[in-house]
């Protein structure tokens, strides 16, 4: 991407106003709050403490920028994850695992979609050069019909991992012209164009999935030892500006030949001392000496959590919710069913302050506890009356 790509409008928003920022579900448009170059310190307390989650009505915090618009995607790409922007004049084009959006942003503050492009295939990281746009494609469900039903079986011919090329002469009518399928798909790429070549446009493409069976597509070799192997290389794709219809991998460069692995050795000192201190705060610990390793809490939590539940605990969540109320000698009511979706009360002082009110949505206990632990912490040593709110507990 470069100026002569972009309308004035979009340099206009880009120079004066910021980045134009990609969130997990929505396009995000922010400006910078100052020109003057100086932060200044960051609040404190930190304000992102205690925020309650969700899907579009998280709470938010913002320093140093400027909120413009906040747009949700279409409905065909919730819940899918919004990977990469290009830009071509007043738009801005959005990658989602579900295809491709393409927003009218000639007004900032309310983004329109002029085009959602359906079109499965993680993660489709996007590009434009003129009037072409360039979509990876990795994920082994993709489709060359841009189908939604995925492709189930091991080997198929329907299955797409490589580049989508489109023609986007008429934004408003997005034509898929080619694809160029390669060994391990397209996490993502690059577009380049060489100095002395004005007829073509180079795409170097990064594939980081399996490599696919030979039967699905001659030549893909797995073995690590084989020269031939696809691993351990990338893709240069050449497209021929006037027929992108043709473009095709015209080199395969093993950028990582020669590498020599390290010798093999023991946990350096710090590893050890971290194992040690993970043991000690009683984190899960697989393996023993040097083969010892500190799992991650997103892989022991489930298996915990199932464990106590069968046990008839009530789990952590809403231990941390009792231990923040008794600490700051607040009140804690709890019924009798404590399965999902039961409830409890807690008596809280009114008028915190620095303490917003938790969305109903994605109360959970853990994040009530973590809540009310930093919102009472704040206003410790202070008299307020006591006022009854409820919670729905979700986990």
């Amino acid at each position: 991407m470069n100026d002569r790509s972009l309308s004035p409008t979009m340099l206009k928003l880009i120079r004066r106003l910021g980045p134009l920022a990609l969130a997990a579900g929505v396009l995000v448009v922010s400006a910078c709050s100052s020109s003057s170059g100086s932060f200044g310190a960051p609040p404190s307390p930190d304000p992102r403490i205690g925020l309650g989650a969700g899907l579009f009505d998280a709470e938010e915090a913002i320093w140093n920028l400027a909120w413009v618009s906040q747009s949700p995607p279409p409905e065909s790409f919730v819940g899918s994850t919004n990977s990469d922007l290009a830009f071509l004049g007043d738009y801005a084009i959005q990658g989602n695992y579900n295809g491709v959006m393409f927003w009218d942003i000639s007004d900032p503050a309310r983004p329109t979609i002029a085009v959602e492009f359906v079109c499965p295939a993680s993660q489709s990281d996007v590009s434009v050069y003129g009037n072409l746009l360039f979509v990876s494609g990795e994920g082994t469900s993709g489709r060359l019909d841009c189908g939604s039903e995925g492709v189930a079986e091991a080997v198929s011919h329907d299955r797409l991992r490589g580049i989508r090329i489109f023609d986007i002469t008429d934004v408003q009518n997005p034509e898929y012209i080619a694809n160029v399928q390669t060994c391990r798909g397209s996490h993502t790429h690059t577009v380049l164009k060489h100095p002395s070549d004005d007829d073509n446009v180079y795409i170097y493409v990064s594939g980081s999935s399996s490599v696919r069976p030979a039967e699905e597509l001659e030549g893909c070799i797995a073995a690590g030892d084989d020269p031939s192997s696809a691993l351990f290389r990338i893709e240069v794709i050449r497209v021929p500006l006037d027929s992108p219809e043709d473009a095709a991998i015209v080199s395969s460069p093993r950028i990582f030949q020669g590498l020599v692995e390290p010798e093999s050795h023991g946990q350096a000192p710090g590893d050890i001392r971290m194992v040690e201190e993970a043991r000690a705060r009683g984190d899960f610990v697989s393996g023993v000496g040097e083969d010892a390793r500190v799992m991650s809490r997103r892989f022991t939590q489930p298996q915990l959590l199932r464990i106590m539940r069968e046990r008839g605990g009530t789990g952590l969540g809403l231990s941390i919710v009792k231990q923040a109320l008794q600490h700051h000698n607040c009140e804690l009511q709890v019924n009798s069913a404590l399965g999902k979706g039961s409830r409890f009360w807690f008596r809280l002082p009114a008028g915190l302050v620095g303490c917003r009110r938790m969305p109903r949505k994605r109360r959970t206990p853990s994040l009530v506890g973590t809540y009310l632990s930093n919102c009472l912490r704040r206003n410790q040593g202070q008299e307020h009356r006591l006022e009854e709110t409820e919670l729905h507990r979700t986990d």
